[in-house]
């Protein structure tokens, strides 16, 4: 494995003679330099992160408008405590990351106060009622009049319309580009969170699910989501996607190892117990930015 000074050195480099790469294409660059033995380019950008001093979030809010900022923390934040665990906080903060990598990532040129609001409230009320949580999330955010400090009429309705557009199970293309950034940012782009999420989802609506068939039936779903007859909308698809749609339909094809790999992740013992004996990967939802 690089050294701090070697991954600091190579990013630095990489960056000067790349001057248009965003940060996400530039981590990817020295990931691909360094060609670490069985690390995960996700492993891997969280070490050049760390090892070039950036917070991703701070790096990409940089311009986001402070008492929006402040808003948002104090009273949009706190909303997401109710929600099932895989739709919480964290999941949230990635959403918010994503969006605004995608759209450096292909040079959109977007509003990052409309981007900041947008991942930030696209997920609220989904302990409500699921089936229809685009909705709910999309008329919280219209019916908060403390909004209307920061965004216009037209800049409120692309808002809650994005929101409303999110979900990848929806079968019309979003209306606008911020629609599809949210919905291309709210999609999981590696196998351990997709693992962690779901594996949260089961013990809130199928917790007396015996684990071994519950496994069968993740195997099934996950095979139908990410099969290359039917993906899932993914309307802005950078290098991190790609990455890991091939793994996971490499994975899926090997049952025994997929099992293996997500019982360990969600410290799953016996395959005989039920899906509410075991508590998951609770480490994934302290996660939260300091």
């Amino acid at each position: 494995m690089k050294s701090n000074n070697d991954l600091k050195k190579l990013f630095v480099e990489t960056r000067k003679n790349n001057p248009d790469m965003s940060l996400d294409e530039v981590l990817y660059s020295v990931y691909e330099q360094v060609k670490p033995d069985g690390e995960s380019f996700d492993t891997y950008r969280t070490l050049i992160l760390k090892a070039n001093d950036i917070d991703e979030i701070e790096y990409y809010t940089r311009d986001v408008n402070d008492k929006l900022k402040l808003y948002v923390e104090n009273e949009i934040f706190p909303q997401y405590e109710v929600n099932d665990k895989a739709h919480g906080i964290v999941h949230i903060m990635e959403v918010i990351r994503r969006s605004f990598a995608l759209n450096d990532t292909f040079k959109l040129g977007l509003d990052a106060n409309m981007i900041y609001a947008i991942a930030s409230c696209h997920d609220l009320g989904k302990h409500e009622n699921h089936a229809i949580h685009e909705k709910i999330a999309a008329n919280r955010f219209f019916s908060d009049d403390n909004m209307k400090e920061f965004f216009n009429d037209e800049e409120r309705l692309i808002i809650k319309e994005a929101i409303e557009d999110h979900r990848s199970s929806m079968e019309d293309t979003p209306r606008s580009v911020y629609g599809k950034l949210i919905s291309s940012a709210d999609r999981n782009t590696t196998i351990d969170i997709v693992f962690i999420r779901s594996f949260f989802v089961a013990k809130e609506r199928m917790p007396e699910y015996n684990i071994e068939d519950y496994l069968d039936y993740t195997i099934k779903r996950l095979s139908k989501k990410y099969s290359e007859e039917n993906p899932e909308n993914m309307f802005l698809e950078d290098e991190t996607y790609k990455v890991f749609i091939s793994d996971m339909r490499t994975l899926l094809k090997k049952e025994d190892e997929f099992k293996d790999r997500y019982c360990k992740v969600n410290h799953i013992g016996s395959r005989d117990n039920k899906v509410d004996d075991y508590q998951g990967e609770v480490t994934y939802t302290k996660l939260l930015r300091k």
